[in-house]
């Protein structure tokens, strides 16, 4: 998880509209009014701009292969019917998350107004295995209630993109110490660092195990011996930190 701003809420969901598609929702709760064709198509978009096309939970991206695009309603509209069109209840979530959350009462990681990373860390043993990290347990909660830790389905992902990622710094390494430096090694590395971006799937985990990553920091002494390590490294670099969660 990363922390997102909510942007504007989308023109199509005035008050009005809101107000009525409330009184619909509270007098049959079978009624998917958040699915209503007057928003239902500018409310995605919003919410897809908003947390840049991923799930605010797992971070993978929507849209694709199976990962379909659900509004989440944080506060549960069983419980809350007042906001079961509020615009600062509603979050894009993938169909697992969706589900696996349901009606959770819990106090849970609110990416929209909490940093993630202080409640939620890697362990250290287990690289893309999440962990509460807050005395009061939210992210423990967080990561319980969503299965955040599910391996086949969150898991796995993450990882084999990281391993990707890794075994590509392994070889622009090798080139490196085998050939000396060439302007190729500099280009291959901003590639990999990009694909960390707050943009790209489970980007928290693979920043932290980047930024942890003994050949990524041998590429970056090299490259700064060469004079090559320019801004545009630097502020991917700040990125990262800015989002990575913490080893525990």
């Amino acid at each position: 998880m990363i922390k997102i701003e909510r942007g504007e809420r989308p023109k199509a969901l005035t008050l009005e509209v809101c107000e009525e598609l409330t009184k619909i929702y509270s007098e049959n709760r079978d009624r998917d009014v958040w699915n209503c064709p007057k928003i239902k198509k500018p409310l995605k978009e919003a919410l897809l701009k908003m947390s840049r096309g991923k799930c605010v939970y797992c971070e993978c991206i929507l849209n694709i292969e199976s990962k379909d695009v659900t509004i989440d309603h944080f506060l549960p509209k069983s419980t809350h019917a007042n906001e079961v069109v509020k615009w600062e209840n509603l979050l894009p979530a993938c169909l697992r998350c969706n589900r696996e959350k349901g009606d959770y009462e819990g106090i849970i990681v609110n990416p929209c107004v909490d940093s993630p990373k202080d409640y939620i860390a890697l362990d250290s043993k287990s690289r893309y295995r999440l962990r509460g990290i807050d005395e009061k347990g939210i992210g423990k909660n967080t990561i319980i209630s969503v299965k955040l830790n599910d391996i086949q389905r969150v898991m796995v992902p993450r990882m084999i993109e990281w391993e990707v990622i890794r075994q590509r710094l392994v070889n622009i390494l090798e080139d490196l110490e085998e050939r000396g430096y060439h302007k190729k090694h500099k280009s291959r590395l901003e590639v990999l660092m990009s694909e960390c971006m707050p943009d790209c799937s489970y980007a928290a985990i693979k920043a932290a195990n980047m930024l942890d990553d003994d050949n990524y920091k041998r590429i970056k002494d090299i490259l700064t011996v060469e004079g090559k390590w320019t801004d545009k490294l630097e502020i991917y670099e700040d990125t990262m930190k800015n989002i990575c969660l913490q080893f525990v």
